[in-house]
């Protein structure tokens, strides 16, 4: 039997900002990704997608 559990977050200002900051950056990342896929004309590996985007 697989037991489920949920959490709450209450992040502070600070703590919201710097999130904010981080889930930016991360759409950022993954758009990148995704146009260089949407792009290629075959799907890159995941060594070599790290490789351009980061």
């Amino acid at each position: 039997m697989k037991g489920r559990y949920q959490y709450r977050f209450y992040p502070t200002i600070e703590q919201r900002i710097s999130l904010a900051k981080l889930f930016g950056c991360v759409r950022v990342v993954w758009n990148d990704a995704l146009r260089i896929c949407k792009q290629s004309d075959k799907k890159p590996s995941s060594a070599e997608l790290q490789k351009v985007v980061l």
